[in-house]
């Protein structure tokens, strides 16, 4: 993966596996024998936080959808838009975070969905979106 997110080419690979510590939230725990890619040298992340599938998040997407369309029967807020939806979820299937699980964390994967979603809805609120992304 690139520094900008962007799609890497590598098939991954592994043959091999190192000693490493297991990663628990961002912090370290006990060690195992982590396999990584022969190609490009990315660790396999084999702990708790592994990486979703975009189908989890879009999972997600549409429970926020329901939300605001109750919250617009009350006459709070407008609803998610198909448009919308569809931008955040094409930007999910261009960003590598969500593409390569091989070696991601699911933490940061949580990070990157709620930045999507606050870009193209900037009126929601951080702590709702994170709401519906840690409740999963």
């Amino acid at each position: 993966m690139d520094s900008k997110g962007k799609k890497s080419d590598c098939e991954h690979e592994c043959s091999c596996a190192d000693w490493l510590p297991i990663l628990k939230e961002k912090e370290e725990s006990t060690l195992a024998p982590h396999p990584y890619c022969n190609n490009c040298g990315l660790v396999r992340n084999i702990g708790p936080d592994r990486a979703k599938k975009t189908g989890y998040f879009t999972d997600i997407l549409s429970e926020l959808e329901r939300y605001l369309r109750h919250e617009h029967s009350k006459g709070a807020r407008c609803k998610l838009t198909e448009a919308q939806k569809r931008l955040i979820s094409n930007e999910m299937e261009e960003d590598e975070l969500f593409n390569d699980r091989f070696g991601n964390l699911a933490s940061s994967q949580k990070e990157r969905f709620v930045e999507i979603v606050l870009k193209y809805r900037p009126d929601l609120k951080r702590r709702e979106i994170e709401y519906f992304v840690e409740g999963e």
